[in-house]
């Protein structure tokens, strides 16, 4: 039989599907919601690759010693720390495990059987610079996954605990990357200490600006209209990505839903969100909503403005902008949220509602009423509280 390596990659396919077990008991047990050992692996590598270059390392290296660095997991699975596993026990298993892969492999390539064995010898031994450097980075890595899931969970649960992971990181490089991550942290638990009085206003584009620009004029309110703000932005050669932004517009490909909510926040900070402020154009599907969400704040206001199907020749005109530039392009997936009567405008995100056919006018009266409404009764939606 022709040697290959497929029995080799059939045995570490298990990474794929195999769950960091430190997570496990932060999401009850449900494997779906982790991490898997093949995905921290991979940012691990990244962070090896992004090695500074005054430390003067082997980067290939590094980047090689962190793809393997858990691979004996395959064989043994992802132990624990809270196993309480002894040191020198859970070492004899993962070299069984890594010597299990090496035989695997050495019948298609002993050379690199035996580098990948070398790699995870020189990492678990960690004395050369390039296994401290990635040692550093499986940490860091934690850390920054931990932080991840503390903005995915709207600070419902703590991974305080995680920041222990802070005691491995050593060198100057390392700790100013990690000393930058923990700003990160605090200034989203101070967001999540506070609530941003915004209505979201999203639909057919232009029906939107036209509402909340009426909106805005009657109840002497700021507006933020996402479609002409990113044209904007798209124009102002200072801002890092008005060519990202510009060549999306362009060519009608999705803005990346992070950079739209990145420029939307520094909006909001604009108009200081002492008042109540209305955002129109946003959100369009719900990544953007999801990433709004994460990064931001949770349970929002939203108004969904929807009219019954058109001519493609009405959706073309009424895709142009001043500058003549069309942004219509249909949501990923659509919200079900639609207008149908005062007391059904506004909701946390996730209610559901008949659709109205209505004429533009009628739309916007009824919105500027029913806007004023709300924002005197004062109906705004629970938050997340941090628990760090």
């Amino acid at each position: 039989m022709e040697a290959t390596p497929l029995p080799f990659l059939h045995a570490i396919q298990t990474l794929k599907h195999l769950p960091r077990t430190g997570w496990l008991r932060m999401f009850d047990n449900n494997a779906e919601s982790v991490e898997s050992v093949a995905e921290h692996s991979f940012r691990v590598a990244i962070l090896a690759m992004l090695a500074p270059e005054n430390l003067n390392l082997d980067v290939g290296k590094c980047t090689e010693m962190a793809l393997v660095h858990d691979l004996a997991e395959s064989v043994i699975g992802d132990i624990p720390t809270w196993a309480k596993v002894p040191k020198e026990r859970k070492y004899e298993m993962e070299h069984n495990g890594f010597q299990y892969l090496h035989n695997l492999l050495q019948t298609y390539s002993p050379k690199t059987a035996t580098k990948i064995s070398e790699l995870w010898l020189e990492y678990e031994q960690g004395k050369t610079p390039e296994a401290k450097w990635v040692k550093e980075m499986d940490k860091f890595e934690c850390l920054v996954q931990a932080h991840e899931y503390e903005q995915k969970t709207f600070g419902k649960k703590d991974f305080g605990e995680f920041q222990g992971q802070l005691k491995h990181i050593h060198s100057k490089e390392a700790k100013k990357w990690a000393e930058s991550l923990s700003r990160e942290r605090e200034d989203h638990f101070a967001k999540r200490e506070k609530r941003l009085p915004i209505i979201f206003i999203t639909g057919d584009p232009v029906a939107c600006d036209n509402i909340a620009s009426r909106v805005s004029g009657e109840l002497s309110l700021p507006h933020i209209s996402m479609n002409k703000t990113l044209h904007e932005k798209a124009q102002d050669l200072e801002y890092r990505h008005h060519g990202i932004i510009k060549n999306c517009l362009d060519k009608r490909i999705e803005v990346p839903a992070s950079l739209v909510v990145e420029v939307l926040e520094n909006e909001i900070k604009a108009i200081g969100g002492r008042s109540w402020g209305i955002v129109s154009g946003f959100p369009n599907d719900t990544e953007q909503l999801a990433e709004f969400e994460t990064k931001v704040q949770d349970c929002n206001c939203i108004l969904q403005v929807e009219f019954p199907p058109r001519t493609n020749d009405q959706r073309q005109e009424s895709s142009e902008l001043e500058d003549g530039k069309s942004t219509w392009r249909p949501p990923k997936v659509p919200f079900k949220d639609v207008l149908k009567s005062s007391a059904a405008h506004f909701k946390v995100v996730g209610s559901i509602t008949d659709q109205l056919t209505t004429s533009e006018m009628d739309l916007c009266h009824l919105a500027v009423n029913s806007i004023k409404a709300f924002i005197t009764d004062g109906r705004f939606p629970e938050h997340s509280k941090s628990a760090s």
